[in-house]
């Protein structure tokens, strides 16, 4: 029996680098996938390199869906997908994320710099927001909340990201405080 044989998860930011990594290394340990991401062709494309992984494994389910996690009606609509596809959601991988602009702070797009806050720390948060009910109700889930080297150090010419990547730790260290009983 493989690791995460009968486990389901979702997977965001799933169609290229370190999320298609761990996307790859969940449906080889057994588990079903939703992946997303932003851009539906390179999506598309993972979904079919897993989907020829999964058929290793008699009713494996992979699937993908493009959309934004700066957006919650997307956050809501994965979650509720998956635990219609699979029957149950077990893992919730935040992965996606972007860098924002990059240079000094008083030279950057403002719109710009709130979009990297969106989508790394609001985005994290949503999803959570979205699969939490499932998971307490179940009294059973792993969230794994990804931060960078911008929660670490400093990051000069990186404030947006930074920012957000440290916001996700505090967020997640109180998260893991608030939902340990469940």
């Amino acid at each position: 029996m493989s690791a995460l044989q009968g486990r389901s998860a979702i997977i965001t930011g799933a169609s290229q680098g370190l999320g298609k990594a761990i996307a790859v290394a969940c449906v080889r340990a057994g588990a079903n996938v939703l992946l997303t991401a932003r851009s539906e062709e390179t999506l598309k494309q993972t979904e079919h390199e897993l989907k020829a992984l999964a058929s290793q494994q008699p009713g494996q389910i992979v699937c993908s869906r493009a959309g934004d996690v700066s957006q919650s009606e997307a956050c809501e609509g994965w979650v509720a997908e998956a635990i219609n596809r699979f029957g149950q959601l077990d893992i919730l991988v935040n992965n996606a994320g972007i860098y924002g602009p990059i240079g000094r702070i008083e030279d950057n797009n403002w719109d710009e710099w709130l979009q990297a806050l969106q989508v790394n720390l609001c985005g994290t948060i949503q999803m959570c927001r979205a699969v939490l009910p499932h998971m307490r109700s179940r009294k059973y889930g792993k969230i794994i909340n990804l931060s960078g080297g911008g929660a670490t150090a400093p990051l000069p010419n990186f404030s947006s990201y930074a920012a957000s990547k440290a916001a996700v730790v505090r967020f997640t260290e109180t998260l893991a405080e608030e939902a340990g009983d469940d």
